[in-house]
């Protein structure tokens, strides 16, 4: 890929718009020079999901933008493709994928969705959006691999070799740092540093190995954040 000047990444954004917006005008993304890496969940438990979504639709494939798939994503997918239209009691008693999905912030988007008047297109441009969602990325800069996931990874393990599971839903990596012995950088979203016990800011962990991005965007006193993985500097919405 050509030569890089800043390699940002984007931790979960759970449908905080306007924190968003305030970290991505503070990054200031220029395509000629930077690559962009966005580690999924737009969605969910923020009260601003469909400018999210739209934003997201509107610059996947753009160039030197990466948009991954998290596990909202996900569920959404699962959600909405589910055949079976039961919300019987024992549907949600026994987790069926629209259970899952509406019980873990999804149904403040769906609500959201519904007011716009354009659920089905919005519904049906954001599944065939997921479909094209890749689970992991890797980028070469400066000498050293960058790998890109959701949630957690295993260190030892070839990104294509990794299980769909541990890249969407693992937190291994998050809650032991320790596990990671490898020479690459990995980034993940996912686990919110401050359940962790981390003030609400990225975390470089051994020695800047790995890096922890998810600042607990919907939470009230999280941030959405953008980091350069080359300089260490980081973008942060206010609290």
């Amino acid at each position: 890929m050509d030569k890089i000047e800043r390699l940002l990444v984007f931790g979960d954004i759970h449908g905080k718009f306007d924190r968003f917006m305030e970290a991505y005008q503070k990054a200031g993304f220029n395509s000629d020079k930077d690559l962009l890496v966005f580690l999924g969940d737009y969605l969910d438990r923020g009260e601003q999901p469909v400018p999210v979504m739209e934003w997201v639709m509107e610059n996947f494939g753009k160039r030197h933008m990466i948009f991954l798939r998290g596990n909202h994503e996900q569920m959404f997918y699962k959600a909405v493709k589910e055949k079976d239209e039961s919300t019987n009691l024992l549907s949600f008693l026994f987790g069926s994928p629209k259970a899952l999905w509406l019980n873990n912030g999804g149904r403040i988007t769906y609500s959201e969705i519904e007011k716009t008047g354009r659920k089905d297109v919005l519904l049906d441009n954001w599944l065939k959006l997921i479909e094209q969602l890749p689970l992991y990325t890797e980028v070469e800069a400066n000498g050293k691999s960058y790998w890109f996931m959701h949630a957690d990874c295993n260190p030892e393990v070839p990104l294509a070799e990794q299980e769909e599971k541990t890249l969407l839903w693992g937190r291994s990596l998050a809650m032991h740092p320790e596990l990671h012995q490898g020479e690459q950088v990995i980034a993940l979203g996912h686990t919110p540093v401050q359940a962790l016990g981390y003030e609400a800011k990225p975390q470089w962990l051994q020695d800047g190995k790995l890096v922890l991005m998810d600042t607990g965007s919907f939470m009230e006193n999280g941030r959405v954040s953008c980091a350069d993985l080359l300089s260490g500097e980081v973008y942060q919405s206010s609290i």
